[in-house]
């Protein structure tokens, strides 16, 4: 039996069952519920205004936002959009990942199922049973319908590996690190070439709970009678920010995101680019808006053109990653 099954206190860090309460949480924390015209209600100006300055060339091309919702009869079905929306344009198509029933990856992990190149996802940081049987990884395209199926046997050699966790490397464009049965880690590229074995992690009283580190990739290990971790600080210890292309992701329920001004959307998420530029998108209707705020501004201006309608009923806006 795995050992990730054995132990029941570890599953609090198995948190997509607080997705079914992150929409209640929010509407606490994001404004009222009248919808993406909230703003209007505290004085925002969400109009675009002709003497702003701001540098919005960022808005042209193609933002990925990962909207999640929870279903099933105990909300334990965790379920995945990728939606590709260039706000300048309107421009907009969208992917739906297979539903994760209790699964590994909370909001501040939804960063690690995607490639770097943002070509490529995996549902979650948890390999399936029967994956884990076969030695056999599925990766979704994010530009077209197509899968590819990762033999993670084959590509090391090895046919004892049994994959239980994985996450991609964000430093690489389409580079995974899976961790099997045996506390092995493997580094395996997506597009060719074969799995390396990089390194093992920590046995004894440590156990492998599908942990990743956010903004690394690193898999950690913890203690089974403590909150260690190695290496430490990780787990609930971690409250760093999750970093990419030199800004902040701010998902829905993100503390970077609660110390903006208050939000123009219901709900939504955005991402805090490298000037200062925060942006906003919007997942309270079926259309995608965007929004941006200027560095040291307290007013959230509207951007570009609504998407079509592929926004599915949201629990969250787990991810906001800017055009790569």
């Amino acid at each position: 039996m795995r050992e990730t099954h054995l132990h029941p206190g570890l599953r609090r860090l198995r948190r997509s069952a607080a997705l079914a309460t992150c929409a209640a949480l929010l509407v606490a924390g994001c404004g009222d519920s009248g919808g993406s015209d909230a703003g209007s209600d505290n004085g925002s100006d969400t109009s675009r205004s002709a003497s702003d300055s701001t540098d919005t060339s960022l808005g042209e091309g193609q933002w990925l936002v990962v909207i999640s919702t929870a279903g099933g009869a105990d909300a334990e079905t965790a379920t995945s959009s990728y939606i590709t929306y260039d706000p300048s344009t309107g421009e907009a198509t969208k992917r739906v990942m297979p539903g994760v029933r209790a699964g590994s990856a909370g909001p501040d992990d939804a960063a690690l199922l995607v490639s770097g190149d943002r070509r490529w996802a995996i549902p979650d940081t948890q390999v399936s049973r029967a994956q884990e049987r076969s030695g056999k990884l599925t990766v979704f395209s994010l530009t077209d319908t197509s899968t590819r199926r990762l033999d993670v046997r084959a590509l090391s050699g090895d046919r004892s590996v049994r994959p239980i966790g994985w996450a991609f490397d964000p430093r690489e464009p389409a580079t995974l690190r899976v961790v099997d049965t045996r506390n092995r880690v493997w580094t395996v590229p997506v597009t060719g070439g074969k799995a390396t074995r990089t390194g093992t992690l920590a046995k004894g009283p440590w156990i492998f709970t599908n942990g990743f580190d956010r903004n690394t990739g690193e898999p950690w290990v913890e203690s089974i009678t403590s909150e260690k971790t190695r290496p430490a600080g990780k787990g609930a210890a971690d409250t760093s920010a999750v970093e990419r292309a030199g800004g902040t992701v701010l998902y829905s329920e993100s503390p970077q995101l609660a110390d903006l001004p208050k939000s123009p959307c219901r709900l939504g998420g955005g991402f805090t680019a490298e000037d200062g530029t925060t942006w906003m998108f919007c997942a309270d209707k079926p259309q995608l808006t965007t929004h941006y705020l200027s560095d040291g501004s307290e007013e959230w201006k509207s951007y570009g053109e609504p998407s079509s309608p592929v926004a599915p009923e949201a629990a969250s806006v787990s991810l906001v990653l800017p055009p790569a």
